[in-house]
């Protein structure tokens, strides 16, 4: 019988290597007997851990999410004010992220419950990390005031959703993203709510930087 580390550890291992072969093949192509060969395990001690692909596929989302949270936090410790906290977080050079637009369309056309799994535990975090910023820039009188934050929390995450799905539909859209297009939107939108002070910062400290 596996102890609860032992077991917790080898679901670790098999969502490492779950994210691995979604990320080259998409969510659709991978079989769980795909990801048991490439383990090494039996398809039986796969089931015993993930009761079905789209269980294993949420435990996926929740380890990208629980990564990207302790990256993004590291990166706030080393920020100036909220204004440079998203230009650290969106400026930096990504690896392949799991979810990506494509992934999120997957999702919602496949998989009900992992769509839902993300709009709760991962969509929904968002909008909150991103309300708590924008409340910290008004208290440091770098976001107007008068917004209604909730609007623009959910406004500026569909937004970043948005320009995410651009760069992952080049081949249909024709439109070729570089590394700067996307931070320097996101800048962009964040200068329109922004008081003056705060488009002062954004324009002396971060765009003639560029």
């Amino acid at each position: 019988i596996m102890t609860e580390h032992k077991i917790n550890e080898n679901r670790a291992r098999v969502i490492s290597e779950a994210t691995r072969l979604f990320l080259k093949s998409g969510l659709k192509e991978v079989r769980m007997d795909d990801v048991a060969h490439e383990r090494g395990i039996s398809k039986r001690t796969l089931y015993e851990l993930f009761e079905d692909r789209e269980h294993l596929i949420m435990g996926c989302l929740d380890e990208q999410c629980r990564a990207q949270g302790e990256e993004h936090q590291d990166l706030m410790v080393g920020a100036e004010n909220v204004l440079h906290a998203f230009w650290l977080l969106f400026s930096q050079k990504k690896e392949s992220c799991f979810i990506d637009a494509t992934i999120v369309d997957e999702l919602r056309r496949y998989y009900p419950k992992a769509f839902e799994h993300l709009m709760v535990n991962v969509h929904e975090k968002m909008v909150c990390k991103i309300y708590e910023q924008l409340r910290k820039g008004v208290s440091d009188g770098l976001i107007v005031e008068s917004l209604d934050l909730e609007f623009f929390s959910r406004a500026m995450t569909n937004y970043i959703y948005g320009l995410g799905l651009i760069q992952h539909n080049t081949s249909i859209t024709g439109v070729v993203l570089n590394e700067q297009t996307i931070p320097s939107a996101v800048l962009i939108f964040l200068r329109g709510i922004s008081t003056e002070r705060g488009r002062g910062y954004i324009d002396e400290k971060i765009l003639k930087t560029l």
